[in-house]
């Protein structure tokens, strides 16, 4: 097993992000390291993704990226360590009071680019930067020219428990749910009542987490694939006490 961070993140996620954000600002696309490697691009999505990845294949990755991998190592760490790892309650209220801010946050700290951001939902200039400039104010990144970011959390900062974001989101994404169509062939969704023991809803907790981490992987994946084959889906994993009664009982 991995060690991890205090953000959560293991040693291999914090590379592979700092080497995809620098082939990024060097504008080098998945094709090109595939065709420079000889290999698929296929291949090359899901090795840095952390499947099946080698020392010599992320070696050579940095290599066309111009970076050394110890240099890479000292790049992530940096970013890491200078990062806040938990957010301030009057930073999660800020949030809280401006959904659409908070979701392009979660999308940044998910390396989408401000200008990814603006294309995808057709923001217009200032529209764009009134959510950049909302976060600035709220200490959660640093604006620069062009609507240039860098984040000052981690990717996975802790949420206060009970906190202002995790009830807003709480009441946003119960609604979105309950008004879920189940007969819906797009709707993507599994039932099971079992009894478990504790030590099982601990196991499950990580597979729940598991399948999180699997869920934003694919949608890196996705990433490079035209706009019109993608669509967007909320997942929420959840298990809860039942009385089997409840099947039953009118």
């Amino acid at each position: 097993m991995q060690p991890k961070n205090l953000d959560g993140a293991t040693d291999e996620a914090l590379l592979l992000t700092e080497l995809k954000r620098l082939l990024k600002d060097r504008n080098i696309r998945y094709c090109d390291i595939a065709e420079q490697l000889g290999v698929s691009e296929t291949t090359i999505k899901r090795k840095l993704t952390g499947h099946g990845l080698s020392v010599a294949m992320l070696e050579s990755v940095c290599a066309i990226a111009g970076v050394r991998l110890i240099d890479l190592a000292e790049l992530a760490a940096r970013r890491s360590d200078t990062k806040a790892h938990a957010l301030s309650i009057e930073q999660e209220q800020g949030l809280a009071e401006a959904p659409f801010t908070a979701f392009i946050f979660m999308l940044l700290r998910y390396d989408w680019t401000p200008r990814e951001i603006q294309k995808e939902f057709e923001l217009d200039e200032p529209g764009i930067f009134l959510h950049l400039r909302r976060l600035e104010k709220l200490r959660l990144l640093d604006l620069f020219t062009g609507n240039r970011v860098r984040l000052l959390t981690v990717r996975h900062p802790e949420w206060i428990p009970g906190g202002p974001l995790r009830r807003a989101v709480n009441d946003v994404m119960r609604l979105h749910f309950e008004t879920m169509d189940f007969h819906d062939p797009q709707s993507v969704w599994q039932l099971e009542t079992v009894k478990l023991s504790r030590g099982s809803i601990d196991q499950l907790r990580h597979l729940l987490a598991s399948l999180a981490q699997r869920m934003q992987e694919l949608a890196t994946e996705d990433r490079s694939l035209p706009a019109a084959q993608t669509d967007w889906y909320s997942m929420l994993a959840m298990a809860r006490l039942t009385d089997p009664r409840i099947f039953w009982v009118k």
